[in-house]
């Protein structure tokens, strides 16, 4: 059966990352990459034998790349700290790695179901939320973007899993809105850096389709007003990645 590293990013995770690593004890190796945790975010990796790993800030894609480096096995099973891997999903990643060996083009999908404001959402952006979590680092690995970075998988054998990868997200409604806004920070500075520019007649419509496509199009609404809230701040943060890109080009 081919070893499996688990491999988490952290910065001041306490309140989430005991139920994350508890999850995936099982795995043969656990890394986790911390940029400058100030709260007991050591203390609980440590109590999970986890291999730590310090390194400043670069942006999600090149934080998990060091994750990957540092990483003692070839299959890494990439996860976020406020993640935890349900017995059921836990039970088909180890029945799929029971042979002997396995094809290193593989990666594997898991299905993410995501709790935010008091309710698992399923529908919307939120779910179906497939991602390429499980690869072979001699084969692939994530690419250099520093927000919404993903697993390079051009030439891959995709493979579906099943079970739910579940995703608690513990913040109110303004610490959400908060955080897409640094993601549209970083958002900015890498489409500004790659030469792209905007203009606000684009920007508006941008961030008025995000709000459509994420509340009628993909049936948000079903969510109720959890629905509702998180297509709101789809529109603002939209808005705001293409605000910030056209005020970087005007310096």
């Amino acid at each position: 059966m081919p070893k499996l590293s688990i491999c988490v990013i952290s910065q001041n995770e306490q309140d989430v990352l005991e139920a994350c690593l508890q999850s995936v004890s099982w795995a043969d190796e656990i890394v986790v990459v911390d940029s400058g945790s100030t709260d007991k975010t050591l203390e609980i990796a440590k109590k999970y034998n986890a291999k730590i790993v310090h390194n400043d800030w670069p942006g999600f894609g090149p934080q998990r790349q060091v994750a990957e480096k540092h990483a003692s096995n070839d299959w890494i099973f990439a996860i976020d700290c406020d993640e935890v891997v349900s017995e059921k999903l836990k039970n088909e990643i180890l029945n799929r790695f029971s042979p002997e060996t396995l094809p290193r083009e593989n990666v594997y999908y898991v299905n993410r179901l995501t709790k935010l404001f008091g309710k698992f959402l399923h529908y919307g952006e939120m779910h179906p939320d497939r991602i390429a979590r499980i690869y072979n680092k001699t084969f692939t690995g994530y690419n250099d973007l520093l927000v919404h970075e993903k697993v390079k998988v051009d030439g891959a054998n995709k493979i579906q899993l099943q079970a739910k990868l579940l995703h608690y997200y513990k913040s109110t409604y303004q610490d959400y809105c908060k955080k897409l806004h640094r993601y549209a920070q970083d958002s900015a500075n890498e489409k500004h850096l790659a030469g792209k520019t905007s203009n606000y007649f684009d920007a508006y419509f941008r961030a008025y389709y995000a709000f459509v496509k994420n509340y009628i199009f993909k049936l948000g609404f079903l969510d109720g007003k959890q629905g509702l809230m998180i297509a709101k701040a789809r529109y603002q943060y939209t808005y705001d990645k293409y605000d910030l890109l056209i005020k970087k080009g005007q310096n």
